[in-house]
């Protein structure tokens, strides 16, 4: 379930796994295409990766692979943000309105008045969502395997 992301006071990465085997992250068609195809899905036009065992393969340990190269939806878990929603998810970021949930699956959420630090972790997940930043701090665990593939 998501929750207008008011109603949050703080979230931040366990790297417990759990994401990545229950969460089936959608593809951009740019993503897609760098992606093996084996590990990649369609369904009714769109692109998914594929689960394999019941966890993502590019998950090793309570680990992500890919980290660098990791898709949107995945850098952004467990915020979704889009462009029209519930007047307590709007969040205004360069006079441009977003509208910001998270999603309540996450182990670490907890629900209250929103903290300075969780603001802030918002703030880049708009960043990563608009293209102005690459590599998240603040929304995913910093511990990573190293790179998958090239």
């Amino acid at each position: 379930m998501k929750v207008p992301w008011k109603r949050v006071h703080s979230w931040k990465c366990l790297a417990c796994g759990s994401c990545c085997k229950v969460y089936k992250p959608r593809l951009t068609f740019y993503e897609y295409l760098r992606l093996p195809k084996q590990f990649v899905e369609e369904r009714r036009g769109r692109y998914y990766i594929r689960k394999i065992n019941g966890r993502c393969p590019f998950q090793y340990g309570n680990l992500c692979a890919i980290q660098e190269k990791k898709p949107l939806s995945c850098k952004l878990f467990p915020f979704s943000i889009y462009e029209r929603g519930e007047d307590d998810a709007l969040f205004v970021y360069k006079d441009e309105e977003y509208y910001v949930y998270v999603d309540t699956f996450c182990k670490n959420l907890k629900l209250g008045k929103p903290s300075k630090e969780f603001i802030n972790a918002i703030i880049e997940a708009i960043k990563i969502y608009r293209g102005e930043k690459t590599t998240p701090e603040l929304i995913t665990s910093r511990r990573a395997l190293g790179t998958f593939f090239s």
